[in-house]
């Protein structure tokens, strides 16, 4: 009886797998087609940008910023921020 508990159960679990990843792909193209698709249409369609693209100076030899490097200490590693 045992046995066939297991078998229902590993078959359960398989089918109960497949069902989820349906269910996944189902819901993710939903959210693509019911909200992002939408906010993605008015932005181009008003023609407002969510992200300004950096001001590009052409005479700029480089855009590198320099930092100045600290000795590198445990203090300085255990303290992220």
């Amino acid at each position: 009886m045992l046995e066939l508990h297991k078998a229902i159960w590993r078959g359960w679990k398989g089918f109960s797998h497949k069902l989820m990843a349906a269910q996944n792909a189902v819901l993710m193209a939903g959210v693509y087609c019911f909200a992002i698709t939408p906010v993605a249409l008015f932005f181009k369609l008003t023609g407002k940008r969510l992200v300004q693209p950096p001001a590009i100076d052409p005479n700029a030899e480089s855009y590198w910023e320099k930092r100045d490097d600290e000795p590198f200490d445990m203090d300085k590693a255990q303290r992220m921020f």
